[in-house]
């Protein structure tokens, strides 16, 4: 016997069942909210080349690639990321569609993950990409749509954080550090792990970005952070300044919109994919310690691929929401039959045909291939289906379980 034939991989498994069926539930119903806004389904490969992901702004390591060769030898990868090759899409066979594009979508994305993680290497994701839209209103858009997932899938108890990509980096331009320490400075921020982040900037003495770093897990909480944003940073740059202006802006909108009960605004707020530009966001349920969604804006993204286009856009975590469904008893299997139908030695095209009938009918019917009627019986029986109908040489006849 092969060593691996009855295994999956590391970092994938199989959905049965309920799982399976959970999961298409959560689809099915995010499809529904996203097309009810005017988004179209898009489906973009599974392998893609590895160029569509060798860039810096990707911010994929290569080692949590799962990469291949096509038989020309051009280096292959399963796709880690939903919005890049949708960034490309957008440039190329979209490139003279009508703006802006609303775009959803629903498929795997492929990572290696650390051995004992928890995570798994195939996840699914929904999410949607608004391109070719620039400013507030995209942003409150796809800011309000992603309350509209959570509050669809876990009830009124969500909260979603929001960030700007600006006043993190605006810090770190002003640091007198390499790049190798600025990425090392992002890993700790992303990992709230702030001890960790004190000993780096121990290595770079004591600055105003350093101490306005130092601030960053304070910076958490309702409006009157952004006072105390404005004050860590002190005489920083414009940028600062007018990142902070405009989580102000955004904040006072969703306040008006009554959303304000479920947002937080989170200064560290960083994501390890580097083409955020602006607003980010990470969306929380109650019954759930990791995030369901996270997004946010990225202007530069698509000009990568050739096409100067604004866009805004996230993705929902559905395997994690398909967990919590199941978790909740929300998923139940399905009842069983109201009936079987059986076929006599020589009509068993006909209980096909009876079985047709049932259904149109409205009932709940399965065809039986047991090879006696006692069997079928006996089948049913067990599963608490109450009649067989069994079609035979004079007709349908009903048999009470």
């Amino acid at each position: 016997m092969k060593t691996y034939a009855k295994l999956t991989p590391e970092g994938t498994r199989d959905l049965l069942f309920e799982e399976s069926d959970a999961l298409g539930a959560v689809e099915r119903q995010l499809g529904d909210l996203f097309l009810s806004r005017g988004y179209r389904k898009i489906v973009t490969p599974t392998v893609e080349f590895y160029d569509v992901f060798n860039r810096e702004s990707a911010g994929t390591l290569p080692e949590s690639l799962y990469t291949m060769t096509d038989n020309a030898g051009r280096l292959l990868v399963l796709r880690p990321d939903s919005t890049l090759p949708i960034a490309r899409v957008a440039a190329t066979r979209l490139r003279t569609a009508r703006l802006p594009l609303r775009l959803y979508y629903n498929q795997s994305v492929f990572s290696r993950r650390p051995k004992l993680a928890g995570y798994s290497d195939e996840t699914t994701q929904s999410g949607i990409e608004l391109i070719g839209a620039g400013g507030l209103r995209a942003d409150l858009e796809a800011l309000t749509l992603a309350a509209r997932v959570l509050e669809r899938c876990g009830g009124a108890d969500y909260q979603i954080e929001i960030g700007h990509a600006g006043y993190f980096q605006s810090l770190c331009d002003a640091l007198d550090a390499d790049g190798d320490t600025v990425s090392e400075i992002y890993a700790c921020v992303e990992s709230k792990n702030f001890v960790a982040l004190g000993t780096v900037l121990d290595r770079l003495g004591d600055t105003p970005q350093t101490r306005a770093m130092r601030q960053l897990p304070q910076l958490f909480g309702d409006a009157s952070v952004l006072q105390k944003a404005a004050e860590a940073a002190g005489l920083a740059d414009g940028e600062t300044h007018a990142a902070l202006a405009y989580l102000a802006d955004v904040y006072a909108r969703l306040e008006k919109a009554g959303l304000a009960p479920h947002i937080i605004l989170d200064l560290s707020l960083v994501q390890r994919t580097n083409y955020y530009t602006g607003l980010m966001f990470r969306g929380y349920l109650a019954d759930s310690g990791e995030p369901v969604l996270a997004g946010g804006r990225y202007d530069r993204l698509i000009a990568e691929f050739g096409e100067n286009l604004p866009a805004v856009g996230f993705g929902v975590q559905t395997d994690l929401l398909a967990r919590l469904k199941l978790r909740r008893g929300e998923q139940t299997p399905p009842e069983a039959p109201e009936a079987l139908v059986f076929g006599e030695t020589g009509y068993e095209t006909a209980a096909l045909e009876t079985l047709e009938d049932l259904l149109c009918a409205g009932k709940r019917a399965e065809n039986s291939v047991a090879q006696s009627l006692t069997e079928a019986l006996a089948d049913a029986r067990a599963r608490g289906v109450p009649v067989v109908y069994v079609t035979g040489e004079n007709g349908v006849r009903e048999v009470r379980v």
